[in-house]
């Protein structure tokens, strides 16, 4: 019986986040790349908004930021 490329797939060290998933190494590398950029934007809305602000502003917001 011939081992199969999800096999020998090298797998991620246990304490990584998603390491559960099955995706090769250079998809993992984008999906923690999209994460970032993903996170930074949220975080600069964040900033943005005063403290009385809403979920629903939050949304407004960053919903006009992935327009620009």
């Amino acid at each position: 019986m011939t081992a199969s490329a999800k096999d020998s797939a090298p797998k991620p060290p246990a304490g990584e986040i998603a390491a559960y998933l099955d995706m090769p190494e250079e998809r993992r590398v984008l999906a923690k790349a999209h994460v970032a950029v993903l996170s930074e934007t949220a975080g600069r809305v964040a900033l943005a908004l005063p403290m009385s602000a809403d979920v629903d502003d939050f949304r407004r917001v960053l919903a006009t930021r992935a327009e620009q």
